[in-house]
C-alpha cells in the first residue's frame, strides 16, 4: 500500500503521479467509447420498426388513378350530358320546288372528352308541317342525314354538319310524292341520339 501512495523510483514523485493520472485518464476514455459504441448499436436497431408505417401511402395513390382514366376515355359515346346540337334552316324562306338545307351545329358542353358518329343510332330528320309529317329518315335507312364523319371532342369543340329535304312528300316505304306547298313547316335534327330545337321555315311561291 505504501507504494501505491509514496511511489518509488529514481524520479520526483510528483512524475508518477502525472503519469498515474494520464494512465487512469486513457483508461476512463477507452471505457467511456466502449460504452458509446454498445450504446449506438443497441439503440439502432429498436429505431427500425417506425419505417414500415409509411408504406401504405403509395397504395392509395396508385389505386385512384385508373378510376380518373377510365372517366376521361376519348372513345366513350358522347350523350346529352356532353353535347348541345342546334339547326336552322338556311334559308329560313325556301321558293316550292327547291331543297331546303339544314345547319346543325355540334357543340361540347361537357367536361370530359368523347366521341361522335353521324352513323350513330339517334341521328334522325323529320320534316312536318303541323302533325303532317312530310318526311322521316327512319322511312329511308339507305339515305343517310348527314355525310359520314366521326369525332373525338373536347370539351369546348364544335362542328358542323348540312342535312337537306327534297322539298317532296314521302310515304313510309321512302317512296317520294308530290312536291310540298307553300306555308309553315318545322324541321327536328337529332345526332347521335342528341336533339335539337326544331328549325322552323316557310315554302313560298
Amino acid at each position: 500500500m505504501d507504494g501505491l501512495r509514496k511511489p518509488v523510483g529514481d524520479q520526483e514523485p510528483q512524475v508518477y503521479w502525472v503519469r498515474r493520472a494520464v494512465a487512469l485518464l486513457a483508461l476512463a476514455v477507452v471505457i467511456l467509447i466502449i460504452w458509446l459504441v454498445i450504446r449506438g448499436l443497441t439503440s439502432g436497431g429498436g429505431e427500425e420498426d417506425p419505417a414500415p408505417t409509411g408504406t401504405t401511402s403509395p397504395d392509395t395513390t396508385t389505386s385512384a388513378a385508373p378510376a380518373s382514366t377510365a372517366q376521361n376515355d376519348p372513345s366513350r359515346a358522347c350523350t346529352g350530358d356532353d353535347l348541345t346540337v342546334s339547326a336552322v334552316a338556311s334559308p329560313e324562306n325556301v321558293n316550292v320546288g327547291s331543297m331546303p338545307a339544314f345547319e346543325v351545329r355540334v357543340e361540347h358542353t361537357g367536361a370530359l372528352a368523347c366521341s361522335v358518329s353521324t352513323n350513330a343510332e339517334g341521328t334522325s330528320l323529320v320534316v312536318r308541317s303541323g302533325d303532317d309529317v312530310y318526311y322521316d329518315s327512319a322511312w329511308c335507312p339507305d339515305l343517310p342525314v348527314f355525310t359520314d364523319a366521326d369525332w373525338v371532342l373536347q370539351p369546348g369543340d364544335r362542328e358542323a354538319l348540312q342535312a337537306n329535304w327534297t322539298g317532296q312528300r314521302y310515304d313510309q316505304s321512302c317512296t317520294p310524292g308530290d312536291v310540298a306547298p307553300a306555308g309553315t313547316f318545322r324541321a327536328a335534327v337529332a345526332v347521335a341520339g342528341v336533339a335539337a330545337e326544331e328549325a322552323t321555315f316557310q315554302m313560298v311561291e
